[in-house]
């Protein structure tokens, strides 16, 4: 639901030999007894996941255990959540793998769609994943956090004095018209609602606070010069001056400034902003939930899954980040700094936002 499949940083995947680095040092993930369990092949497993970047970065960590284990893994791409669970709907045991966010395993969930999990057998993830991250209130024992791709915006520090830092911000008449805002209600409501310090997930069905809600989002949209459907619009608007600021993607940003925008920064405003994760989930329907979990296991080491969180250009909480994981523009160090939608309460209330939105956007 706040999905863009075009979202990702550009920045090209270079497979770097990791296992030679390593001198070796990438333990064996104890395929004994993984390989063909569930009844499934024991020579390739499928995997759906987002396109582009995302999709390449995958690909790279997954060659490592693939080198290994002597398991090919074959890749898919799709636009998003309502794809990914059409595809696995309609292929039952065809994918092994795939990458939902929060709203995909809701509504995965809803449908019993999912496997369970045995942490247990992913000693990797348990040891390198932040618990604070890996215990999302949304995972219940069917999904692997990876990482949270933040809805902040970017902001051009040449053409403005303000060190800006919140919500607020984006409403000084100096960017009167030069404000491009996305044109998606859920995740406009969400930061309207950071912005007045409000729970996104105590809005609906409390009229007053969508009564404020509703006057936060008319005052953003005081600025607006326009509203973006497509994150690569966001970016267009920085790099050509039309936006002096543009609520975008993080990793989006990093891709602006690795092509020389070095004064384009981006900003997790104070209160927090809409959140998109990247999780790992199983469909109940594959044959090869063992050697699926010996996969996870296996990318979670932590140079593997390090190097896969740069490659990607998002933040993979892991226990003392590295330099090149605190660098990225989308890192914090905690889960409380953003907002995380409890799905079975906002949901409902979607269609409502979506009519307000358009109100909000007609004047």
């Amino acid at each position: 639901m706040f999905g863009d499949s075009a979202r990702q940083s550009t920045r090209s995947v270079n497979r770097r030999s990791v296992l030679k680095t390593l001198g070796g040092g990438i333990a064996a993930t104890g395929l004994a007894g993984c390989l063909g369990g569930g009844g499934g092949s024991a020579d390739t497993i499928r995997y759906l996941g987002w396109g582009g970047n995302t999709q390449d970065s995958a690909r790279t960590a997954f060659e490592y255990w693939t080198e290994e284990s002597g398991v090919e893994v074959e890749h898919q791409s799709a636009g998003g959540d309502s794809e990914f669970l059409s595809i696995i709907r309609e292929n039952p045991g065809e994918i092994d793998l795939f990458m939902p966010t929060s709203f995909g395993v809701y509504t995965a969930r809803q449908e019993d769609l999912l496997a369970d999990i045995n942490y247990d057998d992913l000693p990797n993830y348990q040891e390198n994943v932040k618990q604070d991250w890996a215990d999302r209130p949304y995972i219940e024992d069917d999904a692997v956090f990876r990482d949270a791709l933040t809805q902040g915006y970017a902001y051009n520090t040449e053409e403005t004095d303000i060190e800006m830092s919140t919500w607020d911000d984006i409403k000084a008449d100096e960017f009167q018209d030069s404000l491009g805002l996305r044109d998606q209600a859920t995740s406009r409501v969400t930061n309207a609602a950071a912005s007045l310090g409000m729970n996104i997930n105590d809005v609906p069905g409390n009229s007053d606070a969508v009564a404020q809600v509703r006057e936060e989002l008319a005052a953003q949209n005081e600025n607006t010069f326009g509203y973006w459907g497509a994150g690569a619009e966001s970016i267009r608007w920085l790099r050509e001056g039309t936006a002096t600021v543009a609520e975008t993607w993080g990793g989006r940003t990093r891709a602006l400034q690795e092509e020389g925008f070095g004064e384009i920064e981006y900003v997790i405003p104070e209160g927090g902003t809409s959140t998109i994760t990247e999780d790992w989930a199983i469909p109940a329907s594959s044959e090869n939930q063992d050697l699926v979990h010996d996969l996870l296991n296996h990318v979670f080491q932590r140079d593997i899954i390090v190097e896969l969180s740069d490659n990607t250009g998002y933040p993979v909480p892991v226990q003392d980040p590295p330099e090149v994981i605190r660098n990225l523009p989308d890192y914090t160090e905690s889960p409380d700094d953003l907002m995380w939608v409890d799905w079975g309460t906002v949901d409902p209330a979607v269609s409502d936002w979506q009519q307000m939105f358009q109100e909000v956007k007609q004047g």
